[in-house]
This record gives C-alpha cells, sequence and structure tokens, in this order.
C-alpha cells in the first residue's frame, strides 16, 4: 500500500518477538531489515506511479491544446486515481488535497477557455480584472469524489475603464445601455453563463441550489458585493439571506488577484463583527441542527419514501459538525475555512481541549470516509445516482465497528454543540 505507515505498525507487531531477542546475531538482524527495506521499496515505488499520474494528468489538464472534452476525460481520469489511492490508503485528507489539485486546474482551464470564445466571438477580453471564488466543500478544500458547482464571481467596478470597440459594439446589438458598468456587466454575464454550462461540461454538475454566478445573487462588481451584504441588515429588501451569509464564510480564490479578494472579505468579515445579532443567528442555528441519533443511541432513520429505513450522514453528522466548528471559530475571530484547520487552531487556541479536539478530527474523518465509500458504491454500482443520493446510509449495511464510530462522533458533535451553547448563549434555551 502505497505511503500507508500502518504496514510497518503491522511489520512491527509480527516480529516483535524476535526483534526483542537479545540473542539475535547481527545477519539476523539484517535479514528483518532487509524484509522492512522490502516492503517499504515496494510502497515507495506505488506511490511513485500513482503521483507520476496524478502530475500527467495535471500537465495535460494544463496543455495549451486541451480542449473541453479532454478535460472531461483527464477529469474522469483523476477521479478514478484519486478512487483507487483513497480504497488502497483510508486516508480522507489526501482525497480532499488530491481533488483541490486537480479540479483547481481544470477550472482554471475552463476559465481560460471560456475566455477565449468569449474573445473569438467578438467579446474582446475581460474588461476589467475578475475573481472567481470557491464556495462550500471547494471553498473548505474538503472536495469529494462527487461534486457539484458552488461558486461566485466578482469583478472591478467599470470606472474609468475604456472598454473596447467590439466589446460595446457587442453589448449595442444586445441593447445594453452605453455605459461602462453596463458594459462590463454584459460581458460577466454573458462569461459566467458560458463558464457555468462548461463546467458542467467537463464533469462540475450544476448546484441544486442555484450557488452558481448565473444567480444574480452569486455575481456583481465589487461595489455591489459591498451593497449587497450591507443590505442585509439594512434594507427591507434583503438579497442575502442567514444560509447565504453562512456560505460566503467558506469562501476560498480560485482564479484571479488576491487584493480584490482580500477587498471583499475584509469588507465581509467586518460586517459581521458589527452585526453581533447575526453571529447569534448562527450560533442558533449551530447547535440546533439535530443528529441521527435517538436518545438510547439508535439511528433516527426515515419511515417512508425512497430513503425509508436510511439517514442522512451529511444533514445529520457532517453537516451540524461544519456548522458548529465554523460558528466557534467566527466566534474567535478565526477566519480560516477549512474544518480540521479550523479545530487545529481552536486547540491551539485555548478554546477547545486536547480531548475534543482528538475527537473532533476523528468525527469529521469518519463522517467523510462513510459518505466518500457510500459514493464509490453507489457510483460503482451503474444506477447514477444523484450526490444527494449518496448521502443516505443504510445502518444495517454499515459493520458493527463502523455503526459504534458514526455513534460515537454524532455524540462528539452534540457535546460541542453544548459545549457552544454554553460558552456562547451563555446556557440559554433556544
Amino acid at each position: 500500500m502505497p505511503l500507508n505507515l500502518k504496514f510497518v505498525e503491522n511489520f512491527v507487531n509480527d516480529y516483535k518477538e524476535i526483534m526483542q531477542d537479545m540473542t539475535l546475531l547481527r545477519y539476523d538482524r539484517y535479514k528483518i531489515l532487509i524484509k522492512l527495506k522490502e516492503h517499504i521499496d515496494i510502497s515507495l515505488n506505488e506511490y511513485e506511479i500513482f503521483q507520476s499520474t496524478i502530475e500527467s494528468i495535471t500537465k495535460n489538464i494544463e496543455d495549451p491544446a486541451t480542449s473541453y472534452e479532454k478535460l472531461k476525460e483527464y477529469h474522469r481520469r483523476a477521479e478514478k486515481s484519486i478512487e483507487d489511492f483513497f480504497l488502497k490508503e483510508d486516508n480522507v485528507v489526501d482525497v480532499h488535497d488530491l481533488f483541490r489539485i486537480t479540479r483547481d486546474a481544470i477550472t482554471k482551464k475552463v476559465l481560460f477557455l471560456v475566455e477565449e470564445e468569449l474573445k473569438k466571438e467578438g467579446f474582446g477580453p475581460p474588461p476589467v480584472d475578475y475573481i472567481w471564488i470557491g464556495l462550500g466543500s471547494e471553498g473548505r478544500d474538503e472536495q469529494t469524489i462527487m461534486t457539484d458547482q458552488d461558486n461566485l464571481i466578482v469583478f472591478e467596478d467599470g470606472k474609468n475603464v475604456n472598454v473596447s470597440d467590439e466589446l460595446r459594439k457587442k453589448a449595442i446589438k444586445s441593447d445594453i445601455k452605453d455605459s461602462t458598468d453596463d458594459m462590463v456587466s454584459y460581458y460577466f454575464r454573458e462569461f459566467s453563463s458560458r463558464a457555468v454550462e462548461r463546467l458542467h461540461q467537463v464533469g462540475f454538475e450544476k448546484c441544486k441550489g442555484n450557488v452558481m454566478p448565473t444567480n444574480p445573487k452569486w455575481f456583481g462588481s465589487i461595489s455591489s458585493w459591498k451593497k449587497k451584504i450591507n443590505n442585509t441588515v439594512t434594507n427591507d429588501y434583503k438579497e442575502f439571506e442567514l444560509l447565504d451569509i453562512i456560505i460566503l464564510t467558506d469562501a476560498r480564490l480560485l482564479k484571479g488577484g488576491k487584493r480584490l479578494f482580500d477587498e471583499l472579505m475584509e469588507h465581509f468579515f467586518g460586517f459581521l463583527s458589527n452585526n453581533k445579532h447575526i453571529m447569534r443567528e448562527f450560533t442558533k442555528t449551530a447547535v440546533m441542527m439535530p443528529t441521527a441519533l435517538t436518545f438510547f443511541g439508535n439511528f433516527k432513520t426515515e419511515k417512508e419514501g425512497e430513503f425509508k429505513g436510511k439517514f442522512n450522514i451529511k444533514l445529520t453528522g457532517w453537516a451540524p459538525l461544519i456548522l458548529s466548528v465554523r460558528m466557534l471559530a467566527l466566534a474567535n475571530n478565526i477566519y480560516e475555512t477549512n474544518t480540521l484547520n479550523r479545530i487545529k487552531i481552536l486547540r491551539d487556541a485555548g478554546i477547545i481541549k486536547k480531548d475534543m479536539y482528538k475527537d473532533l478530527v476523528d468525527a469529521y474523518l469518519t463522517f467523510v470516509k462513510i459518505r466518500l465509500l457510500n459514493q464509490i458504491s453507489i457510483r460503482n454500482s451503474g444506477n447514477g445516482e444523484s450526490i444527494i443520493n449518496t448521502n443516505y446510509i443504510d445502518p444495517n449495511m454499515l459493520s458493527p465497528d463502523e455503526k459504534e464510530k458514526v455513534r460515537r462522533s454524532m455524540r462528539t458533535v452534540e457535546a460541542l454543540q453544548k459545549y457552544i451553547q454554553d460558552l456562547l448563549l451563555f446556557g440559554q434555551s433556544l
């Protein structure tokens, strides 16, 4: 198994008695080490083959001649390679990291190709700088095998910009007002529409919740974004709801300049800091999300319908954990987006104890591992079920050890929720 350190532990256990034999001669000790070396050599060789495959896929993605069809093929190859690696390694964080590397490269290539498409069709290059931001699991760097689009776009204001003649002609033909801001918005609406379709074409499912820049909510200039955020509390018309604010806390820059990204996020987190009642609503949402555990430790499953006898491990395990950790981090001015990193920072800051840190990490890894195995099982069955379906787990299909790990993980979530309620809401009933 490539880089799976368990084989070293197993080897030591197998040879423990012999290794403790003080009468072993140098040649006997040498033979034991040679056997260990053989295991290590095999493991390193397997890893080097895998790493070469991933690097080859990434290089192909970035090749100037790569088309959308090729990107779709490379995406599938990457998913299959990472799936096989996970089944051998049993390592969740590697899955996240590998998908970030490959899918970030695919996303950047798609956006580049869309820019080239628009140039060829007479729209010209992007009239101002823009940033493409990942949200959800993409933003937290926590992607799994099945993925969908969760993105937003921000672009510079159109002031003091010379719109190209080619874009102006295109816009006028489409009855767009002859103003710089309108011309810039016109370009990026067309860009966003094509980008969403092209990402779908190469294997990124469209977001069921419509968190995509084709939705005006997730589209706009930097000044319009600031107004949108501010209007959450200052205007009767609220384009952004509480859930949208929560989604935005997981933003990660995928393409574009860091300066524009930092400007957006500094404004956003300043807004949160100045509106404590929103933070309180976050907290209520976090501590009220139920797990799938009954009082007696059984699993609460669906009583009827398509998922009868199953529970949604995402909504009743993983999501309450993610939201609770996020809330505790935000309440302590921690703006890291990755859940495991958030947990580490909370531990290092003394906000949670070492025992809780370990339990939270174990819970996170358990939930994601079960989800990954379920995704692989459903995907390889050829039923073509949706991403939503892969979150439903039949407890009868879990081994006794898996059941106990899931129970323990859900109890950890409930303990964290109780801790947050006592710490941030002073034990008040909600």
